[in-house]
């Protein structure tokens, strides 16, 4: 029995290391985002001790978690998506659930599937996001200059089904996954306040696809908001005769399969989850019409095809939209005192591009 438990200890001594070798070439010292497999209480009345299971991409990790109160956050639940990273040494799991609210799991394990079509899975995922497809999302929580710390993870929600061709579609409530990049306050090296973040991945049933995204367009929710009110017609009983106008300036008769008109152009039609149009060819502006020929119709949700740029945000603008390098990155400035993106603001995301080795975590501040 002495000798069982001494070569039960080698190993333990040695599951460190062995976990270090996988999961730093797995992780690379970056957050990455990850799926919540199982939630499971060990049986044990002391501490609370849970088995927690969190797959990164082919890779399932299984991490130790106690409680004093016998309560594991609602956000570590089963098919939940988080940000993940591996301290140096392999001991430690940093799980971030939303800004400033890191969760540290001890690490058990890290299994690897030995599952080819997992790999040719995320590989062959890639290419169902075509470059040029418009991503309509809100966020999951608020971003701030003054408080969302570098590494933090960020979520959004796709809020209108988005055609990706082939018979293939990203469903509405799929999430975006990513993280800030840096958070700079006026008087930190600044003039001004300013928050870069980038989107990673996003989960399209059950696969985790690569991608890099820009911003076209950002709405404050009250912009959002005001996009339900109607500008003309109506008589109090017939709401098939409003008429809408989206972030942007586009007009929208009200009800399903409405048509969206710029001026006396049809640029698209109206759904019961929001917009479905074609980009405009003549913008003026900074955004880019059809991208690498993606010329399928585009959900806008409660953006006009023509929005381009902040709206309700005073004086917040985009100074990188991410389709530059850093490609991918985004930063918001302000002159105010500090950046604030809340809860359920929109943003139309455009894809770049998608793929493994294109798309790696960037932590380090831009220059």
């Amino acid at each position: 029995m002495k000798k069982a438990l001494i070569v039960m200890g080698f190993f333990a001594c040695l599951l460190p290391v062995f976990l270090h070798a996988g999961t730093e070439q797995d992780l690379k010292g970056a957050y990455q985002p990850a799926t919540v497999v199982s939630v499971t209480k060990v049986g044990t009345t002391a501490n609370y001790v849970y088995d927690i299971a969190i797959r990164v991409n082919c890779t399932l990790y299984i991490a130790k978690y106690k409680s004093a109160s016998d309560f594991v956050p609602s956000e570590i639940a089963p098919n939940h998506t988080v940000s993940v990273l591996v301290d140096e040494h392999g001991h430690w799991m940093h799980v971030v659930m939303s800004p400033d609210r890191p969760v540290e799991l001890r690490l058990m394990s890290a299994t690897g599937s030995g599952d080819k079509s997992c790999s040719n899975d995320q590989q062959g995922s890639s290419a169902l996001i075509p470059a040029g497809t418009i991503l309509p999302v809100t966020l999951d929580s608020m971003m701030r200059s003054d408080k969302s710390q570098a590494g933090a993870a960020i979520t959004a929600t796709v809020v209108q089904d988005v055609p990706l061709g082939r018979g293939t579609t990203l469903r509405a409530g799929s999430k975006v996954t990513g993280h800030v990049v840096e958070a700079i306050q006026p008087g930190r090296g600044s003039d001004e306040a300013r928050i870069s973040f980038q989107f990673d991945q996003v989960r399209l049933g059950n696969r985790t696809v690569p991608i890099a995204t820009n911003l076209r367009a950002l709405a404050s929710v009250a912009a959002i908001s005001a996009t339900q009110v109607p500008t003309s017609g109506g008589d109090g009983q017939s709401p098939s005769s409003w008429n809408l106008v989206q972030i942007g300036g586009d007009q929208v008769s009200y009800g399903q399969g409405g048509p969206v008109m710029m001026g006396s152009q049809t640029v698209g039609k109206y759904t019961s989850q929001g917009v479905l149009a074609y980009v405009s060819q003549d913008l003026g502006t900074d955004c880019r019409s059809t991208v690498d020929g993606n010329t399928r119709p585009q959900a806008f949700w409660v953006f006009s095809v023509n929005a381009c740029g902040a709206y309700g945000f005073g004086d917040v603008h985009i100074l990188h939209s991410g389709r530059t390098e850093p490609v991918g990155q985004v930063t918001l400035v302000s002159d105010d005192k500090t950046v604030k993106v809340g809860k359920s603001s929109g943003m139309l995301l455009r894809v770049n591009r998608s793929g493994p080795e294109e798309t790696q975590a960037q932590v380090v501040p831009s220059r």
